[in-house]
This record gives C-alpha cells, structure tokens and sequence, in this order.
C-alpha cells in the first residue's frame, strides 16, 4: 500500500531531479522568452528624477486619498510641467501642477492623477 504524498514532498522530489541549464548567449532580439543568468546593472538610474507616466495632475497624497466621485479634491493648479522643462512649480498642501508624460515630479508632488480621473480644470472638482 502506498502513502499520500504531501506538496512540499512533490516539490522536493520534483526538485532533486532537475538544475540549472548551462547559460547560452543569444542576440537581444532572439532572447523572448528566456530568463537571466545574472543582475544586469547599471550605473545610472534613467531618468534621473522622478517622472510622470502619464498625462495628469501632480498631487501630494493627503490631498487626494480621502476623494471620491460624490466628494471630490479641488486643488489649486499652481503651474504646467512638460518633459524636459527647467524650473519647476513647489506643490504645496491643496495644490496640484499639470504634468504630462515624462515630465518630473514637481517638489512636494507625491503621486500623479491621471487626468481621465479629474474634470480637466473645469473646476467642478
């Protein structure tokens, strides 16, 4: 009669009979699919700041995470940030500055609302 395996004891079975493969170099474009063998560092972070992926409003978070359809944030927009621009708007508490894709965080931005989420500066909140 045979007894009922549990999962770890599977796992552990299924584990002592297999290994790592031995690591081939493939072109970039040819790799789909395939796993590292190793970490592959950088010496730069890229961008180097902080950006926006989407188009939208640059928040900091406790003027937003309370706000909800029937009881939206209205925040003051203090200024436009587009990819690439040099000096850039402080947002302050119950302010928020215009961001598009790309763009950096403004200081004292913590989190972007996409613009689909707001009224687009109409000012109905």
């Amino acid at each position: 009669m045979s007894r009922t395996w549990s999962v770890d004891e599977h796992l552990a079975d299924v584990l002592r009979s297999v290994g790592p493969l031995e690591p081939i170099e493939l072109h970039l474009l040819d790799a789909q699919g395939c796993v590292l063998t190793e970490d592959v560092l950088v010496p730069v972070s890229l961008p180097p700041f902080d950006n926006s992926s989407m188009d939208g409003y640059a928040v900091r978070v406790a003027d937003v995470e309370k706000a909800s359809g029937d009881d939206p944030a209205v925040l003051e927009v203090v200024g436009d940030v587009a990819a690439g621009a040099g000096r850039l708007p402080e947002v302050g508490p119950g302010q928020a500055a215009r961001v598009m894709t790309g763009a950096p965080l403004p200081p004292g931005a913590e989190a972007v609302v996409p613009v689909e989420w707001t009224d687009g500066g109409a000012g109905g909140g």
